[in-house]
């Protein structure tokens, strides 16, 4: 039996709330609504490949999607740096199954009033070296970006050089290099004092030391990095901007609320082809997965763009009746903003792919901003925030002008 992904659009975007500024607002329902997301988020933790289940049943199964097939779990892996998490639903009772990143799903479980992240771990039973381990695993990451295979050092002495586990040996560093996708950092220990080094993704690495009450990787303080955007940039501040201030709501993320209706145009569009829907599921894939996880805050750069190809080639594949619209529509996909994260209290732009699409069709274009972020400040959960001048700041082509704030 072929177990089509396509039941995971309606799940995957059920997570989505409105677009604009999020402040906090609880309905009488709010509250239960965290505590059964942690409920089921510590079920899945006990689950298995080979757990029973009742079919139709949605769960989370070592970070993947699954769905009860005749009574057996098929599992669809989340895209990198994500993970299958249950979420609250923001305006009814009741939950989600979606893929997103672990401190966006620990924030949206947090703003229900529901402690304890993820599973329900109590907040209050924090260590008293908890926020010393966040800070001391910041000072060690700090350190590890000042060094390089040169570096001097002690032997047996253990750090982080380029990105790898580095070991001293003889005074000198002997690197070993992390699987792809993931990074060495210094990590706080949760049930002791002290740090360990570990090969993790940077999102992921970023939330284990917010969780600390640290704040991010490196510990820069919110005015290091707001100093670094240019003035021109500073001048820009529009009404929809949004910076941190004492006297409004702290805006925890901007999302959309017409993603939803972006993948299902690609894959209404895509079903009536009459091409090759079967091999790789294109009318599924590049709109409620790939496409839709393109457009989250923490994306690559590139993923969108590369999304927005492959429909193209789809679109110009053998057998399809309406290219001209298909084509039309990863055009627009390809111009779409992506949802932006606060981040330490600044909610960046989306940085923009540096490299040019395979298609002429996306020669020149580029994804939108959304409305409300920073337009001197650029980054992601897991992209540093760096400012406007600098690569990414700009779309592919195009060279920043920090004078005037603005593309050429």
């Amino acid at each position: 039996m072929r177990f089509s992904s396509i039941v995971i659009l309606p799940v995957a975007l059920a997570g989505l709330v409105a677009a604009g500024p999020i402040a906090e607002k609880r309905a009488s329902f709010t509250l239960q609504n965290g505590k059964d997301a942690q409920a089921l988020n510590s079920k899945f933790a006990s689950l298995s490949a080979n757990s029973k289940c009742t079919s139709g049943e949605n769960a989370c199964i070592g970070g993947a999607f699954a769905q009860c097939v005749n009574g057996k779990f098929v599992t669809t892996p989340c895209s990198g740096g994500l993970t299958c998490v249950a979420l609250p639903l923001v305006n009814s009772a009741g939950t989600s199954v979606t893929c997103d990143t672990e401190a966006d799903a620990a924030d949206r479980i947090a703003r229900t009033g529901a402690t304890g992240g993820l599973r329900g771990r109590d907040l209050e039973s924090r260590a008293s070296f908890t926020l010393q381990n966040g800070r001391d695993a910041q000072a060690l990451n700090r350190k590890f970006q000042t060094l390089n295979a040169n570096s001097p050092c002690q032997s047996g002495e253990n750090a982080c050089v380029n990105g790898a586990f580095a070991q001293c040996a003889n005074g000198k560093f002997v690197t070993f290099p992390c699987n792809t996708g993931l990074t060495c950092f210094a990590l706080p220990l949760v049930l002791s004092p002290g740090t360990s080094l570990v090969c993790d993704t940077q999102a992921d690495a970023a939330a284990r030391i917010a969780a600390t009450g640290a704040g991010g990787l490196f510990g820069r303080d919110l005015e290091e990095r707001a100093a670094k955007a240019p003035a021109a940039c500073k001048a820009k501040k529009r009404e929809d901007f949004t910076e941190r201030s004492e006297d409004v709501p702290l805006v925890r993320r901007i999302a959309q609320t017409d993603l939803g209706a972006v993948a299902q145009s690609w894959q209404n569009l895509c079903l009536k082809s009459g091409g090759d829907t079967q091999t790789g599921d294109p009318c599924v894939k590049l709109a409620g997965i790939n496409g839709i996880n393109a457009l989250l805050a923490n994306a690559d750069p590139c993923a969108q763009q590369e999304n927005a190809d492959a429909m193209i080639d789809f679109a110009k594949s053998r057998g399809i009746k309406n290219k001209a619209a298909l084509i039309a529509n990863a055009v627009s996909y390809a111009k779409h903003p992506r949802n932006a994260l606060n981040i330490n209290g600044v909610v960046p732009s989306t940085p923009f792919c540096q490299k040019a699409p395979r298609n002429a069709e996306l020669k020149g274009l580029s994804h939108a901003q959304l409305k409300g972020v920073d337009p001197g400040l650029f980054g992601a959960p897991n992209i540093d925030i760096f400012s406007f001048g600098e690569p990414g700041s700009c779309p592919f082509g195009k060279k920043p002008d920090t004078k005037t704030c603005t593309c050429k």
